[in-house]
């Protein structure tokens, strides 16, 4: 358990990076002449869905040592009631980001550039990239629970398929089939098949552990 803590969260910003490199490379070859403002254009799509993620992240660093003290010493009811607390709170914050995205998507673009056609770039998106992002909130929050249980090989995992397992072989594929718009479909498949899977662990692990954790009512 020595690297549980840190493990998980190094390996998806070292995926991050790799995935953005993947990203460019797709949204230059399928822009073709205006391919420079297609990465401009995930510039400010990724930039304003950090700011929602990062606030789930806030809410997963909060929940940290609640669920690891809690499940440490068998208060498996805590356990449970926290991390539902915590998805409920995490997929609200990246439903906000969703309406937000969804309703202003032209005005938030505005806000970072004036040139007409990087606009509709980050118009188009927003539209199609944040169709699944309410699910990230959750998705965040149950990975991050594995790593705060000490089970980071797990965490690892989850953290690995919406970054890497999915959107990379989505990224060669969809792009090849419509262009620019397929980089942001990628983007959002990649959201939602990760949130599945997610939940199906989630559920096996939960099924798991309440015949074999000692429940302590409070």
């Amino acid at each position: 358990h020595v690297y549980s803590i840190g493990l998980s969260p190094f390996l998806m910003n070292v995926c991050a990076c790799v995935v953005v490199i993947f990203i460019n490379k797709a949204l230059l070859e399928t822009g073709g002449d205006q391919g420079d403002l297609a990465v401009g254009a995930y510039g400010i799509v990724n930039r304003v869905g950090m700011l929602f993620v990062m606030i789930v992240f806030g809410i997963t660093q909060g929940m940290q040592p609640i669920l690891g003290y809690n499940y440490g010493a068998n208060k498996w009811n805590r356990v449970k009631r926290t991390l539902y607390i915590g998805v409920v709170i995490g997929a609200f914050v990246t439903t906000m980001g969703l309406v937000v995205a969804e309703i202003f998507p032209r005005q938030i673009s505005e806000l970072f550039t004036t040139d007409a056609i990087l606009i509709d770039f980050s118009t188009t998106g927003f539209r199609i990239s944040f169709m699944f992002f309410a699910v990230i909130g959750a998705q965040v929050v149950i990975q991050n629970f594995f790593q705060s249980i000490g089970k980071p090989i797990i965490s690892i995992f989850l953290s690995l398929t919406r970054q890497l397992i999915f959107l990379i072989p989505t990224l060669l594929i969809f792009p090849k089939l419509w262009g620019v718009e397929g980089v942001w479909v990628s983007l959002c498949t990649s959201d939602l098949l990760a949130f599945i899977v997610a939940v199906i662990t989630l559920v096996l692990l939960m099924k798991k552990l309440n015949k074999v954790v000692t429940h302590k009512y409070d």
